[in-house]
């Protein structure tokens, strides 16, 4: 009986070497990674004798701290604000010089197009001058009702271009035809109907516009 309590002792001794050294080697393992700490081991300890564990320490943020925080917040948001304030300069500008080359592209077709007009009116001219210079020796050789039945049906400038062109004489036949002859009655002397109170009739018109200067 003796010897067998003998060797419990020793079998009880040797496991509990063992389960201490497995002890230790957990606690380095722990330790290394950094999952067992000082606290970590007092609140374990703490909670293994009824004790509970004591709260965790309250960080307060001093005045002083929380003013520099939120200049730094402050600081921040200028700078964003400034960074767009210089984008939106940059696109500001880029738009005005898009402006300024439209404007330019502008008067230069706007300058184009009066050139066009004028040399078209000229052109035109011209060709109303070598029509009329072409027509002037056969309504010359017409009677005046002759020349208001080819001329009645162009407007009154090019009507009034042709008896300046025709001799005085003739000329002033032609507007007495018109002032006088029952058949430009309706065309002539007489206001269309519908038309605008105040519109004269075309042969006052006529009349008026050959007394101009040319």
């Amino acid at each position: 009986m003796k010897e067998l309590l003998v060797w419990i002792l020793k079998v009880w001794s040797a496991l509990a070497g063992y389960a201490a050294a497995v002890l230790l080697l957990i606690v380095a393992i722990l330790a290394g990674n950094g999952a067992l700490t000082g606290p970590r081991v007092a609140a374990a300890f703490d909670a293994l004798r009824g004790r509970a564990p004591a709260a965790a320490p309250v960080v307060v943020k001093k005045p002083a701290e929380d003013l520099s925080e939120r200049e730094q917040i402050l600081e921040k948001r200028s700078q964003e604000l400034a960074r767009l304030d210089e984008r939106a300069a940059a696109r500001l500008s880029l738009l005005k010089a898009a402006q300024e080359i439209l404007d330019r592209k502008r008067v230069d077709a706007d300058a184009a197009a009066a050139e066009a007009k004028k040399a078209r009116q000229e052109l035109d001219a011209a060709r109303s001058d070598a029509e009329i210079t072409a027509n002037v020796p056969i309504l010359s050789r017409m009677e005046p009702a002759g020349v208001v039945a080819v001329l009645k049906d162009g407007d009154d400038a090019a009507f009034v271009r042709h008896l300046r062109a025709l001799r005085p004489t003739k000329a002033a036949e032609v507007l007495e035809a018109l002032r006088t002859d029952p058949q430009f009655e309706t065309d002539f002397r007489r206001v269309p109907a519908g038309a605008p109170a105040g519109t004269k009739p075309r042969v006052q018109r006529l009349n008026e516009e050959f007394q101009k200067t040319p």
